[in-house]
């Protein structure tokens, strides 16, 4: 049997203030709200091209992944995996420095039901479990954005 390997393989930040507000993103390519994050490049890890990402679409280095949260696995014509991972809380300096990067048209911390709102649909049913998985020990685990 000849089969072809997964498409993609994609990387999200959750990134919280001391306010336990969630950082979200609206890029300029797609409607809606996204966590920040991209596409892992050849040869790199998921961590790796989290902290990249972040650096290249905030302009910071100080909030790299600390613990993977979650994983979604997508089989729709897009095929991907989603690793989300823990990228801390960010400090009230910090948000000041933030440099967006031209990619994105603005940023925000939203409390978790507006996130929930906001967000595009697919990274909105992600949020609730990944939040509660930064609680826990454990990673959750989903399938087309639902829990297995």
């Amino acid at each position: 049997m000849n089969r072809q390997a997964s498409k993609d393989i994609v990387v999200a930040a959750l990134i919280t203030d001391s306010a336990d507000r969630v950082l979200i993103v609206q890029p300029h390519h797609k409607e809606g709200w996204i966590f920040p994050g991209g596409y892992v490049e050849k040869g790199e890890s998921p961590s790796a091209a989290c902290a990249r990402e972040v650096a290249a679409e905030l302009g910071l280095t100080t909030n790299s992944p600390t613990r993977l949260l979650s994983i979604d696995y997508c089989d729709s014509s897009e095929e991907y995996v989603m690793f989300i991972f823990d990228c801390g809380i960010m400090s009230e300096e910090d948000k000041a420095k933030i440099t967006l990067s031209p990619n994105l048209k603005e940023f925000t911390f939203a409390p978790n039901e507006e996130s929930e709102k906001m967000l595009r649909r697919r990274s909105s049913r992600r949020l609730m479990p990944t939040l509660e998985a930064r609680k826990m020990t454990g990673i959750a685990y989903l399938e087309h954005e639902e829990r297995f």
